[in-house]
């Protein structure tokens, strides 16, 4: 029979290989033994804590912190702070919309675009929306409105459209139902030219956003142009009634620069629907 060569077999040794199974604390002998704490790791063998250290840095993104929810009947209810909210309203209110009638062209010449068209201002900041448009934000409101106010605009002969961004947009249920115009009032009569009179004319096409600089300073006297943001899922007039001096009255026409096609099945602007059929 074999002589065992390793260590005598005991009570106590048998105790102490037992021990390395156990997750808690034991004790040998009244002698309490802890077990030693495992570092949980990733697939790749690193450290979870140490995995992302390195996006902790403010140059790789923004470092956030635990704030606790309030619960309300059982739901988490957020309370964002007023005065953060209030700021980041007043980021956004320097920013256009920006949506080019037919297939989106790409960041870069949307890019190229900007650069060699709207440098009359500071370079803002171009954001590419999965839906399909543009934000473009601006470094102070002046810029925005030299570029709104500046006149139309295309790329590759397809129309740009710009919307000021507002706290209630929603391009999903907003844009492209209301849109800014620029509208032609011809040979309208001097004695009407003021900002009240063009004011409640522009109203019956929509919201009156802003009448062109040859208004202002009157360099040109054979139409009024102003930019208008107009109901496009309505039929659009050509013509409208003004009332003036003791129940005189005259017809006044209508042209837009750019008159849009709605197509309600569809619910696209320029979208022949039956070419689809």
């Amino acid at each position: 029979m074999a002589t065992p060569t390793g260590p005598p077999f005991t009570t106590r040794s048998l105790e102490v290989r037992n021990a390395s199974a156990h997750t808690g604390p034991i004790e040998i002998n009244q002698i309490r033994i802890e077990p030693i704490a495992e570092e949980k790791v990733s697939l790749t063998g690193t450290p979870w804590v140490k995995l992302f250290a390195g996006n902790r840095s403010a140059e790789n993104g923004m470092a956030l912190s635990y704030i606790a929810p309030e619960v309300v009947d059982g739901q988490y209810v957020v309370n964002l702070d007023k005065l953060e909210v209030e700021n980041e309203i007043g980021k956004w209110k320097k920013a256009l919309i920006v949506y080019v009638i037919g297939e989106t062209p790409g960041y870069n010449q949307m890019h190229r675009y900007i650069s060699q068209h709207w440098n009359n201002v500071a370079e803002p900041d171009l954001f590419l929306h999965e839906d399909g448009y543009y934000i473009v934000k601006f470094l102070s409101l002046s810029d925005l409105r030299e570029i709104l106010y500046g006149g139309s605009y295309t790329i590759n002969s397809k129309l740009v459209i710009l919307k000021q961004w507002s706290l209630e947009f929603d391009f999903n249920t907003e844009f492209l139902i209301e849109i800014p115009l620029w509208v032609k009032f011809p040979k309208l009569p001097m004695n009407c030219w003021g900002i009240n009179s063009l004011s409640r004319i522009a109203s019956t096409l929509g919201n009156p956003l802003f009448a062109d600089q040859c208004i202002t300073k009157q360099t040109r006297v054979s139409y009024t142009r102003i930019l208008i943001e107009v109901n496009v899922t309505k039929k659009l007039p050509t013509e409208i009634t003004v009332n003036y001096l003791l129940g005189r009255q005259f017809q006044q026409p209508i042209e837009f620069e750019w008159k849009p096609e709605f197509f309600s099945e569809y619910l696209k602007i320029g979208h022949d629907c039956m070419k689809q059929k």
